[in-house]
């Protein structure tokens, strides 16, 4: 508004609050970033063991097919299903990770939507001590006024 109001005075109540919120949506920033971290990891694990499946997959049928050996086809059908068991754990524990991300960024959002309020908030508060102290500044310039112009007064009643 003006730079000539001293904002040393000026104290927002609700900073303590503010700062514990700020704080809050640091910590759940962190805590997102490690779930989203966790969350690649498991995506990347996924993807491995399909691309994993499909090699075995490939050489169970090669292997079939050269030379039919129905021991070691088994053994490659028990380790399929072996794969295709641990595909489906992390896939279920991907959903978990992606539910868990999700509600810290709905978290995070809320304390976003939280902060910006004490924001706006704070400025009103700076506004009206702005607003305050301008009108205790000019009050006080009238009183000087007044008590200069009373002075001039009676000077000009003793000169004359």
């Amino acid at each position: 508004m003006s730079a000539s109001v001293d904002l040393r005075g000026f104290t927002y109540q609700l900073d303590p609050i503010q700062k514990q919120t700020q704080w809050k949506l640091d910590l759940l920033e962190i805590e997102l970033a490690k779930a989203q971290q966790e969350e690649q990891s498991c995506t990347q694990i996924i993807d491995d063991l399909k691309q994993r499946e499909q090699d075995q997959a490939n050489l169970a049928m090669t292997s079939w097919q050269s030379h039919v050996n129905v021991s070691v086809h088994q053994s490659a059908l028990e380790f399929l299903l072996t794969l295709k068991n641990e595909i489906f754990r992390k896939q279920e524990e991907l959903l978990v990770l992606q539910k868990k991300c999700t509600s810290i960024r709905e978290e995070c959002i809320g304390l976003q939507q939280k902060l910006e309020l004490f924001e706006s908030h704070r400025q009103e508060c700076l506004d009206e001590y702005i607003l305050e102290q301008l009108h205790q500044q000019n009050a006080e310039i009238d009183r000087d006024w007044n008590a200069r112009s009373m002075w001039r007064a009676k000077r000009k009643e003793v000169s004359v």
